[in-house]
């Protein structure tokens, strides 16, 4: 057993043995509904079901989320958004109501998920962001198609192979390597309220920042038949991620790029790392912010995307 995992055992433990002292309350077990002017589509795309939410007008933006949540992360900014863009937000293949197939959990794969999803679409020049898990996915995206996106914005998060950083951040991230343990969704399995409640506050600065839906919703989606270990196999993905990003950023991506985080979590480091892959670096910073930056300050990031993509 690795030194990382022997280091994450306790924090573990506290998941898995705060059962008793928890409220067993279920989810909520219908999925959330998007805002009144967006609509619910599924997609068969690379053999797999892909499900997202669409609305507004103008310019295509679509916004793909990360880890311990869905589409779902976005809904706050749905709204505003919908008057400058037209808005697309995919639930990523292993989660929510899009399929959870055994393989596939690369990033260069899941990125070809929503490019065929935005042929399907009609839309061939895009504006592009994305959150944690989302990020490495845009990234994926912009390297393979680089003449159909416009913008991108990569949200609080770090490229698998991406030097120097991606090492040094990796021997702070624990749950890289429980996740990447095939026992650890056989740990998880009914147990994932508590589980994903304590997996974020480990990363928010805000602890209070999730609404009791928020929460209900993105505990229904990874109690779901299969998520956990779906979910987890995007971690167990990050060798082959390293791979190919190392094999894209030998050519830098010249479209514009937002890079973003928390000042309480990579708000500082994002940026330089940003600019090992992209030649057009805008740096942002949003302010008294962890890890969950839609819950934790939403107007601060619906700003800082409307500034970037509507300009």
């Amino acid at each position: 057993m690795s030194k990382l995992l022997l280091h994450a055992l306790p924090l573990l433990m506290a998941f898995t043995t705060s059962i008793a002292s928890l409220a067993q309350t279920p989810s909520a077990k219908k999925p959330a509904m998007p805002p009144a002017n967006f609509k619910n589509s599924i997609a068969k795309v690379n053999g797999i079901d892909i499900h997202y939410v669409i609305g507004g007008k103008g310019e295509p933006l679509v916004l793909v989320h990360g880890f311990g949540q869905t589409w779902y992360m976005w809904n706050r900014l749905l709204p505003e958004l919908s008057k400058h863009f037209t808005v697309i937000a995919p639930d990523l293949r292993g989660i929510g109501e899009s399929s959870k197939p055994k393989n596939g959990y690369d990033k260069k794969t899941m990125a070809t998920d929503i490019h065929a999803l935005m042929q399907q679409l009609g839309l061939h020049k895009i504006n592009i962001a994305g959150h944690d898990i989302g990020l490495m996915v845009v990234y994926a995206y912009a390297a393979q198609y680089p003449d159909e996106v416009k913008k991108i914005a990569l949200i609080d998060a770090l490229l698998p192979g991406i030097e120097p950083l991606w090492s040094e951040y990796a021997t702070k991230a624990w749950w890289w390597n429980f996740f990447s343990w095939p026992v650890a969704p056989v740990i998880i399995k009914g147990k994932e309220k508590e589980f994903m409640t304590g997996f974020w506050d480990t990363q928010a600065y805000n602890k209070n920042a999730f609404t009791k839906n928020e929460k209900d919703e993105f505990v229904r989606a990874y109690s779901k038949p299969g998520a956990i270990q779906a979910s987890f196999n995007w971690f167990a993905a990050f060798p082959q991620d390293a791979k190919d990003n190392q094999i894209f950023s030998k050519q830098k991506l010249t479209m514009p790029v937002l890079a973003l985080g928390g000042d309480h979590h990579l708000g500082s480091l994002l940026p330089e790392h940003a600019s090992m892959i992209a030649e057009d670096v805008r740096a942002g910073l949003i302010k008294d912010s962890g890890h969950w930056i839609a819950q934790e300050q939403t107007a601060q990031l619906l700003k800082a995307l409307l500034d970037f993509f509507g300009n």
